[in-house]
């Protein structure tokens, strides 16, 4: 068997090496933003491809370091299965194992298409095209996607750069930093073109500091917004024992001085009765406004045409009728519904028997005494360009969600970075209410006009900033991208044929 993969049987230090740079390189996202290592293991991953090797030697040295990424980078998920008793316990070695492989392949893909084409520029070419066309992949097309630590992600420490993501979206903002990362590789042969990579590097960071630095955000006249961050711990969120503690956390925390507050933002499901089910509970919610302001909130909604319960984000008035609702559709997969249910020998997590309704899609919901607001629950912030109704457009969006089943781990970081993307990308503020953090209030230039720490209870009270005109990427959506992708490939499959 070893014979078959000389990868493992001849060069065990390589494959440790090439799995521990994997790992070091997720320390380019949140919440350590070390974006500088990547020039170091991306280079090293470049230069494992340019090598006169074994094509079962170079894949599976890239296996291993796809394999490094995917189980550090998303090992934080194994934080949830610790919940309710560590009752799910026994699948972290799974899980990371799985999240290994899977992310093995996505790197083995891009690779596998790249030793197609000779060793140089058109092999870094080529990679950096089919490595962002599997990124996009996984994002849509795997239990619902998975579009979690994008390359581009980095850059959201890095404001700068980031503002290229309102031309190319993150998409294209992962393309030219693989280019980036990588190019080092190509120094032996190719100085001029690295230092032109780098020159170009440059001058869009210079692009996008003027971009920071000329655009004025105001804020929205006769808004002002108090985000709740209760940080109820998971294990107590659905202990009915503790429901009153609860509750009266929430409206403590939402009355505290709020003489000035237009709209107060609860995080998702933070009551968890069923919402149009409970009108002597949904009464009480009474107490967390004053006159004349609103309530915005995450609950539980029953739908009467089918009986199933919807993840749901609700806007209330001051005597808690409701004005809108909006139910969740992008569900998590294994938290809100089971993929495969009936074949798969696992149950929700959710302490719910049955899956959650799935909605309808995003949305545009008139806010009274407020602009016109996108509403997303949890983890639908993480998927570009799907995020607003395009032919409603929204003035802000809101973002509801939990993220106390992960603790203190990267996983809340990374997700409010992604709110951070869609903020630039779409041209809008977001303002991300979380049980158990990171809240905050993002302008459309990706920068925090507040923010709660994670793990920590507390209230921010923020204006609304104002949105900008109608982004390049919002417009024109992942077009842009995908046309410098395929050029990349039709110029490398040119040269190929005329050599």
């Amino acid at each position: 068997m070893l014979k078959k993969m000389p990868f493992l049987s001849k060069e065990p230090v390589v494959i440790g090496s090439m799995m521990l740079l994997g790992a070091l390189s997720t320390l380019a996202f949140a919440p350590y933003h070390q974006i500088w290592i990547l020039f170091l293991t991306f280079a090293v991953l470049m230069s494992v491809l340019n090598q006169k090797r074994s094509w079962r030697i170079l894949l599976g040295r890239v296996f291993v370091f796809g394999f490094g990424f995917g189980a550090v980078s998303m090992g934080w998920v194994c934080q949830a299965l610790m919940i309710d008793g560590g009752q799910f316990a026994w699948l972290i070695p799974l899980a990371l194992i799985g999240l290994g492989i899977f992310f093995g392949f996505c790197f083995v893909l891009p690779a596998w298409g790249a030793l197609f084409v000779p060793i140089g520029v058109r092999r870094w070419l080529v990679f950096g095209a089919l490595f962002v066309l599997v990124e996009w992949g996984r994002s849509w097309f795997i239990f619902g996607g998975l579009p979690w630590n994008l390359l581009g992600n980095v850059w959201t420490g890095f404001l700068p750069v980031l503002q290229v993501a309102s031309v190319f979206g993150v998409y294209g903002l992962s393309l030219l930093s693989v280019l980036l990362f990588t190019a080092p590789a190509l120094w032996k042969n190719k100085p001029k073109l690295v230092v032109a990579v780098f020159g170009g590097a440059c001058f869009v960071a210079l692009m996008g500091g003027i971009r920071l630095y000329t655009t004025n955000v105001n804020s929205v006249w006769g808004v002002r917004l108090r985000l709740v961050q209760p940080n109820i711990p998971q294990t107590l969120k659905w202990d009915w024992t503790q429901y009153e503690n609860n509750f009266s956390k929430l409206i403590r925390l939402s009355r505290k001085d709020n003489q000035k507050i237009t709209h107060v933002i609860w995080p998702e499901s933070a009551v968890p009765f069923i919402m149009n089910e409970n009108e002597g509970e949904r009464i009480r919610l009474m107490s967390a406004v004053r006159q004349g302001s609103f309530l915005l909130t995450g609950g539980l909604r029953r739908v009467a045409e089918t009986n199933e319960i919807a993840n749901s984000f609700f806007i209330l008035d001051d005597l808690a009728d409701i004005r809108g609702y909006y139910d969740k559709a992008h569900l998590v997969p294994f938290g809100e519904y089971v993929p495969l249910r009936g074949i798969l020998p696992i149950d929700k997590i959710v302490p719910f028997e049955s899956d959650f309704y799935r909605g309808s899609g995003v949305t545009t919901m008139i806010v009274p005494k407020a602009p016109p607001v996108s509403p997303l629950i949890c983890y639908e912030i993480i998927f570009s360009k799907a995020v607003v109704d395009s032919k409603n457009r929204p003035a802000w969006i809101v973002n509801v969600t939990n993220d106390a089943w992960f603790g203190l781990s990267a996983g809340p970081y990374q997700h409010y970075d992604a709110a951070v993307m869609r903020a630039v990308e779409e041209g809008l503020p977001v303002v991300r209410v979380a049980n158990h953090g990171v809240s905050g209030v993002i302008d459309p230039l990706g920068r925090s006009v507040g923010r709660l720490p994670l793990g920590q209870e507390g209230i921010l009270d923020a204006d609304l900033p104002v949105a900008l005109p109608e982004t390049i990427f919002a417009r024109f959506g992942q077009g842009i991208w995908a046309i410098l992708v395929a050029l990349i490939l039709l110029f490398s499959v040119k040269r190929q044929n005329k050599s």
